[in-house]
């Protein structure tokens, strides 16, 4: 009779969830001016964009390149820094490191704080500070990988195993050698492949911050999109391809090395040391592109104080117009996750080695997610927004196809990594790869898809706040035209809407989380 009833509950919980999860995306999809008509309206112009950009024109190929190399350098400076200011402050926001009870909720919230913002707002702050330029970006990535980093490794701490602690901790070690001693060791592959991740992702965002003049290759793109010079344009999205596939595949071999521990040891030795020595090497090229200097960053920290001065008190007299076009932001960000889960889920599972037989196939679906995740979503809102006009519905076409590309990755990873015994057992009584994917696979991996979907979600509700910078809906737009006004009191109101918006939906994304991973 329990069980029956307890059956009976598990049932209607599963009703609720699913109703809820309807209703929210259909009011997203309303909100989202979410219009299949004029998708397929728009793509005769989407196809006369892609025939204009054709054949793509490297007249101006040394210049895209050195804007390249300081694309680069600006991603790779902006991880080191926020690397750098991360370690201290992630071992102080666990709460098994932090011996201060002040310290750690000061850290955890500076942590929470620096994550919640926008890499392009942070742009648009230090560009007004320090001029156009890539110091700016520098700047801007600096903080941004401070929030993301500090809460990896201070998560990445809390979960380490407490019995080295114990037995340094009971021949009276304390402090700095217990963290020496019995942590670092455990959490330094961690470490290691959430700074490759950061480096691969700063380096993607470095090339979306020109389109607030944050300097890099950016800059040139978005200037000959504006411009209409389409196949221009096209010369730098191939050079970008080039570099993030290439970063992709790099980063991707080193985290699986470092992770699995495999990294230097017999076998690979030689390989992995030739690696080593081409990134050292990139490391001191990245020197001559070096685009921070520091006496203009002085020089400007003071503007930063006149900027800030000047946002106090914030100016909340149109206070229902910003939280209609956040509601528009949030809308998007559903929207667009859920767009990109429908595309991720089939090249997911033609992008893994143990579905996708055919070497075709694979590579195909492989180069798909790849091409998917090295365009900016900014860049996808410009074209989008020729395709099916201004407004949330671009922002939600772009957010889909650049997280399909990262959910495609991730969903690859989850299916070559499922137990092949039960998709055996299942191949041993005759089914056809379509039931082998639904009765073995996806049973497996469905916890893990639920954890990557809810991560897309939250990075696009944070991301859609800047699709209004290139006129694709949202508050981001809105947010732009009160900075050029010089009304930053306004901003600063919006500032704050931003804020509380992704700190709730934060708590929320942590709740959902822990109720279907």
């Amino acid at each position: 009779m329990h069980c029956r009833a307890s059956w009976h509950l598990n049932k209607a919980a599963r009703f609720l969830w699913w109703s809820i999860f309807l209703v929210v995306l259909g009011v997203s999809f309303r909100i989202s001016q979410v219009d299949i008509g004029s998708l397929i309206g728009g793509l005769s112009q989407s196809f006369a964009l892609g025939r204009e950009m054709l054949p793509p024109d490297f007249s101006r190929g040394k210049q895209i390149l050195i804007l390249a190399a300081e694309t680069v350098a600006m991603g790779f400076w902006g991880t080191i820094l926020g690397m750098i200011i991360s370690l201290p402050l992630g071992f102080l926001a666990a709460r098994n490191t932090a011996q201060n009870w002040f310290l750690y909720h000061l850290s955890k919230t500076l942590v929470t704080l620096l994550r919640s913002i926008p890499d392009v707002i942070y742009a648009f702050f230090f560009v007004t500070a320090f001029g156009l330029g890539p110091q700016a970006g520098v700047a801007a990535l600096t903080l941004a990988t401070v929030g993301l980093l500090g809460k990896f490794y201070s998560e990445a701490v809390e979960s380490i195993d407490e019995k080295p602690v114990e037995a340094l901790a009971a021949t009276g070690s304390r402090g700095l050698s217990v963290i020496r001693h019995a942590i670092v060791p455990q959490v330094l592959p961690l470490f290691m492949g959430y700074n490759l991740y950061l480096l691969d992702h700063n380096i993607r965002v470095a090339l979306a911050l020109g389109v607030v003049g944050a300097g890099g290759l950016g800059v040139e793109l978005f200037t000959q999109m504006r411009g209409f010079h389409y196949q221009k344009a096209a010369a730098i999205l191939v050079v970008i391809l080039v570099i993030i596939t290439a970063i992709d595949r790099v980063s991707a071999y080193l985290r699986n090395r470092i992770i699995k521990g495999g990294f230097l040891q017999p076998g690979s030795r030689s390989r992995d040391a030739a690696l080593v020595g081409a990134i050292g090497l990139f490391t001191i090229v990245s020197f001559y592109f070096m685009p921070v200097d520091l006496k203009e960053m002085a020089a400007g920290a003071p503007r930063i104080w006149e900027f800030l001065k000047g946002m106090v008190p914030p100016d909340f007299s149109r206070i229902s117009v910003y939280l209609k076009l956040m509601l528009e932001t949030v809308g998007m960000g559903i929207s667009g996750t859920f767009l990109a889960m429908v595309l991720a889920v089939p090249l997911g599972v033609l992008a893994s080695r143990n579905v996708s037989h055919h070497p075709l196939i694979y590579n195909l679906a492989k180069e798909i997610t790849n091409f998917l995740r090295a365009m900016p979503d900014l860049v996808f809102a410009l074209i989008f927004v020729v395709a099916v006009g201004l407004g949330p519905f671009a922002g939600v076409l772009a957010l889909g196809l650049n997280t399909a590309g990262f959910l495609g990755k991730f969903y690859a990873e989850a299916i070559e990594n499922v137990d092949p015994k039960p998709v055996e057992a299942v191949e041993a009584t005759g089914a056809r790869l379509p039931q082998r994917i639904f009765h073995s696979i996806f049973p497996q991996v469905l916890p893990l898809f639920n954890s990557y979907n809810l991560y897309i979600l939250d990075r696009n509700i944070r991301y859609s706040t800047i699709m209004g910078l290139v006129g694709a809906g949202g508050i981001g737009y809105e947010l732009v035209m009160t900075s050029r006004m010089f009304e930053y009191r306004q901003m600063a109101a919006m500032l704050l809407v931003i804020l509380a918006t992704i700190m709730i939906l934060d708590l929320v994304s942590a709740y959902l989380r822990k109720q279907v991973v």
